[in-house]
């Protein structure tokens, strides 16, 4: 009887035992799982930074070749209009 009882007894103690490794390593999953959420969170964050990085350089890019090509065109009427004023009209009469 003695030997029912203490068998019965382990036999309890062992599936609370294994119920509280499964709950465990449960618990270690879950943790696993938010842990990998959170690197894939903070990469896509990464990822969406470089990418607005990126655009913004290239519209710095086309802002200062626009303006450089604004600045050559002006150049350009400068030196049309003093050498229009420096050369003298020709008059025919």
């Amino acid at each position: 009887m003695k030997r029912i009882a203490v068998l019965t007894v382990l036999v309890v103690l062992s599936a609370g035992l294994s119920m509280l490794a499964k709950a465990q390593s449960t618990s270690t999953q879950n943790d696993r799982q938010a842990e990998k959420l959170t690197e894939k969170k903070q990469k896509a964050l990464y990822k969406y930074q470089k990418q607005q990085m990126k655009a913004q350089q290239k519209a710095q890019r086309d802002a200062d070749k626009q303006q450089e090509k604004a600045a050559k065109k002006y150049d350009k009427e400068q030196r049309k209009m003093l050498k229009d004023a420096t050369v003298p009209a020709i008059h025919s009469s």
